[in-house]
């Protein structure tokens, strides 16, 4: 008989379907002796054996695969790498994002669990379910109250069971701290997402706002007009991120290829999954939220004066015309890197040393040659940039707001939306007929709990220079 099993399992699992009805009949397996009478365990005999499951034997294979490594305590061994070479015949080594077989067969699995619980699993006490974004399976309890609704998001967590009888399956410290990073990253963008909507109901609804506030300041009547609407750009956090778990950048011809989302380099500290959760799906900083927040307070006259675009969906025409705002580094939005060739200040990431440093291209007076940002710092010193550079086409403007954190950009914001500091550096570098000119400033500020202190300026050039 075919066999198929696992060598860091040794004799442990030892599935064999029969010759004459390979894709009839569900595999048979012969757990260790430890879990065999795990209640747990009877219910995946059940499942595999269903009217649901029983002519689907590679989806009860890696059902049983997956259950018999989590109930015997070793979730570290369930991925995509091992299933692929345990119930798929893949090599060892071969490449997930290439071949794909995996991922299909888990989105059936799934559904199929769904299936069989709202059928003939519907009077079952436990239910189990193998959460989005990786492939440990979770056994909940399952009480009275709950319904198929109320199942599925409870199901992101590992939680324990209430029966005495039925002991929690073991979940690694990675598996919880990358489910705890996703969830933070989920709140986060719902959270984002209720501003603006928040934002945009409140400019319709209160038709009293200051909306002459732009046309009478020096600075904005320059950005805000709604035959010619300012495009905002939030941050691609999920882009941050994943360059720090993999250790390497994306420059703005690999964000615009996609490649880098499809080919997801080696991470350090998350599973596979993960750093693909993190590829496909969209984040930005709340800090970003907040700016556009304050931008549209500035431009008062009507929320079709500004358009919010993430920086995926933007494009090099988009920067051609018309006014654009540009948020946070160029790691987490590369568009920044078109303009980085006329500017002096630079932000530079050294994921060696995990430090952020502000790259001074031509030091004067007392500045210094590069001002880093590192965790270690006690004074917890970090820097914002606030440059005004013409757009691709020489037609409009760029005004990027960037930092060595997401508080170093929340200290740029700060210092161009405070007429008491703002407005005094604008008659500083005003040009003797009124005109302003293209102008870059740097600040130095405190991490103080994730926000930034008040800031100081270091340094500044325009184009006058």
């Amino acid at each position: 008989m075919p066999f198929i099993g696992c060598s860091s399992l040794g004799c442990v699992l030892r599935i064999r379907f029969p010759l004459s009805e390979m894709n009839e009949s569900a595999p048979h397996i012969e757990p260790h002796p430890a879990i065999s009478e795990d209640p747990r365990w009877e219910l995946v005999e059940r499942i595999v054996a269903s009217p649901s499951f029983v002519k689907s034997p590679r989806l009860c294979s890696i059902l049983l695969f997956v259950c018999e490594l989590s109930l015997s305590g070793r979730n570290d061994e369930i991925n995509e790498l091992n299933i692929g070479a345990t119930v798929f015949g893949r090599a060892q080594n071969y490449d997930p994002s290439v071949d794909g077989i995996v991922r299909s067969h888990a989105s059936r699995l799934r559904q199929r669990l769904e299936q069989y619980f709202n059928e003939e699993g519907a009077h079952e006490t436990t239910r189990l379910s193998i959460p989005k974004g990786g492939y440990v399976p979770v056994f909940q309890q399952k009480t009275p109250s709950w319904s198929a609704e109320e199942m599925e998001p409870a199901a992101f967590f590992a939680t324990a069971d209430h029966a005495a009888s039925i002991r929690e399956s073991p979940v690694s410290s990675s598996e919880r701290l990358n489910r705890r990073a996703l969830w933070i990253l989920s709140v986060a963008l719902v959270l984002a997402c209720a501003c603006i909507v928040y934002l945009l109901a409140a400019t319709r609804l209160h038709p009293g706002n200051p909306q002459n506030q732009a046309a009478r300041h020096p600075f904005w009547k320059s950005f805000f007009s709604v035959d010619h609407p300012t495009l905002v750009v939030c941050s691609d956090t999920g882009l941050t991120i994943l360059e720090n778990l993999t250790g390497s950048e994306v420059s703005l011809a690999a964000y615009l290829d996609g490649d880098y989302r499809t080919h997801v380099a080696t991470t350090v500290g998350a599973t596979p999954q993960t750093a693909q959760i993190l590829a496909d799906h969209r984040y930005t900083s709340i800090v970003d939220t907040e700016i556009v927040s304050r931008l549209y307070r500035i431009a008062g006259v009507s929320a079709n004066g500004i358009q919010v675009r993430y920086s995926r969906d933007v494009r090099p025409n988009d920067l051609k015309s018309g006014s654009v705002i540009l948020l946070g580094t160029q790691e987490g939005t590369p568009w920044i890197e078109l303009f980085e060739d006329k500017m002096n200040f630079l932000v530079r990431h050294n994921h060696q040393w995990g430090s952020f440093s502000v790259l001074n291209r031509a030091p004067r007076d007392k500045e210094l040659a590069r001002y880093d940002s590192i965790r270690s710092d006690p004074a917890h010193k970090i820097y914002g940039i606030v440059a005004l550079r013409p757009n691709l086409g020489g037609s409009g403007q760029i005004l990027i707001l960037e930092g060595t954190s997401m508080a170093g950009t929340e200290s740029a914001a700060d210092f161009v939306f405070d007429d008491t500091r703002f407005l005094p550096f604008l008659d500083k570098i005003r040009r003797s007929n009124g005109s302003l000119p293209y102008f870059e400033l740097l600040l130095q500020s405190n991490n103080m709990n994730g926000n930034a202190s008040h800031s100081e300026v270091v340094g500044y050039r325009t184009s006058s220079d």
